[in-house]
């Protein structure tokens, strides 16, 4: 039990090192080309506005896996750096689709560049042995969030 609880420990400080570097890399220096620094989740929302154009704030708050207040309050600090619009459509106008500018779009399609760098990376470094490195980090990952859905469950009932 003890070995097992060691090498739980260990997941656990890699995890940490892992999203350490992760928000390192998307730290705020990072500006996409748009000479607006911009945060992880900032340029996530963007992305996420970016492949689904005329998304509401509903579905981009699934799709984030947010609540839509959260997402609610993102828009509107991407509204003010003028990388997202929102048109009212509908009858009574109260429903609001996203859009990209075009200083959004200038951001949107860098980062797509910074995700395909690290692609090449990571084909690079897997070599023939990518697809099923990625089947299973895909499986590992799907889990974790499993857990933590589970875990996140629990610590709202204590």
């Amino acid at each position: 039990m003890i070995h097992e609880h060691r090498k739980f420990e260990y997941i656990l400080d890699l995890l940490d090192q892992v999203v350490t570097k992760l928000g390192s890399i998307h730290a705020p220096r990072h500006d996409f080309r748009t000479g607006i620094p911009l945060y992880r989740s900032e340029i996530h929302t963007v992305q996420a506005v970016g492949h689904q154009p005329g998304i509401n704030i509903t579905q981009l708050a699934e799709h984030l896996g947010v609540t839509k207040g959260a997402v609610s309050q993102m828009i509107n600090k991407l509204v003010k750096k003028g990388l997202v619009y929102k048109t009212r459509i509908g009858t009574d106008s109260r429903e609001i689709v996203l859009n990209l500018t075009e200083l959004g779009l200038i951001g949107f399609h860098a980062h797509e560049q910074f995700h395909l760098e690290m692609y090449k990376i990571i084909r690079e470094y897997f070599g023939d042995e990518f697809d099923s490195k990625v089947d299973l980090f895909i499986a590992v990952m799907t889990d974790l969030n499993g857990i933590l859905d589970k875990f996140e469950r629990r610590s709202d009932k204590a």
